[in-house]
């Protein structure tokens, strides 16, 4: 049995210092971690874990759910994300009806578009003149009753049908956006008619809201409607007027009766992502030096093209979300932010971070010191098989240089070394505990 009264008292002070150190590290990235989880942009491990390589890459990537991020290229995924984040926006800050109405108009839009108008001016027989001249064209209406000009929402009102409608009253604009009678802009402009000017300005105002896109109207066109993005192919159809008939997207490109028209970035980035991972298992078959660096090339091709895709559609999830908030009162943005869904990234984090705060706090205490080294070394060590410096494992750009060492096993290695040290009785509570332990079992 080891004489530990036989070691030397600056070795003794040494690896004291270098436990304070490990739990410091610990306990303040812990602390750091902590303090970012109440700002609009908490810490995650998403980063580290998708970078993941090695043997163990696709357990760590599959952390995140969703490594690749093809989930915010699917219409469906968004859309239906958007929708449970809406109930629990309205759950969390208690939203009554008229703002659940307007929480959903974001979403989707109104039915219909609305303006206050006392009165329709004299001699405008709306309803004709919408069956007549705008045959096919929106739905308008008048609701004496409410005192509301009304357009359904189904039906957009065009620049030309809105022209259409204005001309109806005797009103002209003047450069200033003044309304005036008809014909006096002159010398000596006079004022419109108070009727007739509340009319023209009802239909600049709806044909201004009709336009306004809902955000899963912004959502499908841009994952469903623009060709750059989904590409378009051509299907060949023996009873259709024309011998193909074109359709969004670039899938099933081998199948019979299949021509491409246009190649979409995003089954070009699924393409490039297929090809690196039959280059990454070639890589590990044979890791010569040319294969990594075509790796990290097409790795940051693979990223760039990743950020350029998925890059508008999270700018438009953020702003849904910021108008969101823009519907709350003081009293609901008390409430503080809402609690994060309990996805398997966001479960991962959170041990990341309550391991390293619960270690640093014991290993600087000394208590339960070799336990908690020992969870530390095994903690470490997951941090360094997510990407291992091993030979043929591609690792990610930066000025470190590794091979089968980096920091992380070292500072393992630290671990378990003070684990098969007392040196939470030579300074640290373990030593109080032990000494009340031998009283105890003396008396």
């Amino acid at each position: 049995m080891t004489d530990w009264k036989r070691i030397p008292l600056i070795a003794v002070i040494l690896i004291v210092l270098l436990r304070l150190s490990i739990g410091w590290q610990f306990l303040y990235e812990g602390i750091w971690k902590r303090a970012s989880m109440s700002t609009s942009t908490p810490w995650t491990a998403e980063g580290y874990l998708k970078a993941a390589q090695g043997p163990f890459r696709d357990a760590f990537r599959g952390m995140t759910g969703d490594p690749d991020e093809l989930g915010w290229l699917d219409y469906d995924t968004v859309s239906n994300r958007w929708t449970d984040w809406a109930a629990r926006f309205s759950t969390h800050y208690r939203l009554d009806e008229t703002k659940r109405a307007a929480l959903n108009n974001l979403l989707d839009g109104p039915a219909e578009h609305t303006v206050r108008l006392e009165a329709l001016p004299p001699g405008v027989e709306l309803d004709r003149v919408v069956r007549d001249k705008l045959r096919g064209g929106p739905k308008l209406t008048y609701d004496a009753s409410r005192k509301l000009l009304v357009l359904d929402a189904s039906t957009p009102l065009k620049a030309d049908e809105a022209a259409e409608l204005r001309k109806l009253v005797p009103v002209a604009k003047g450069p200033s956006g003044e309304l005036f009678a008809e014909g006096t802009l002159g010398e000596d402009p006079q004022p419109a008619d108070a009727t007739a000017a509340a009319f023209y300005r009802a239909i600049d105002t709806l044909e201004r809201n009709s336009t306004r896109l809902s955000y899963r109207q912004k959502l499908k066109a841009a994952l469903r409607g623009d060709p750059e993005l989904v590409g378009v192919i051509a299907r060949s159809e023996q009873n259709a007027p024309i011998r193909y008939a074109p359709e969004m997207g670039t899938p099933a490109l081998d199948a019979p009766g299949v021509a491409l028209i246009r190649y979409g970035e995003v089954q070009e980035y699924k393409d490039r992502l297929a090809a690196y991972e039959k280059s990454l298992q070639a890589s590990r078959r044979d890791p010569v030096e040319f294969r990594q660096r075509h790796l990290e090339a097409l790795w940051a091709n693979i990223q760039a093209l990743r950020v350029k895709l998925t890059g508008p559609i999270k700018t438009l999830e953020k702003s849904l979300q910021d108008d969101a908030v823009r519907l709350l009162s003081a009293d609901q943005l008390a409430m503080g932010q809402m609690p994060r869904e309990q996805t398997r990234l966001v479960q991962a984090s959170d041990r990341a971070m309550w391991g390293l705060l619960i270690l640093g706090v014991l290993l600087l205490a000394g208590l339960g010191t070799r336990i908690a080294a020992v969870a530390g070394a095994v903690m470490l060590m997951s941090f360094y098989l997510v990407v291992p410096p091993w030979p043929g494992v591609p690792q990610p750009p930066g000025p470190e240089h590794s091979l089968f060492i980096n920091k992380n096993l070292i500072e393992a290695l630290a671990l378990l070394m003070i684990a098969a040290t007392p040196s939470g009785t030579w300074f640290g509570l373990d030593g109080i505990v032990s000494r009340l332990f031998r009283r105890f079992r003396k008396s």
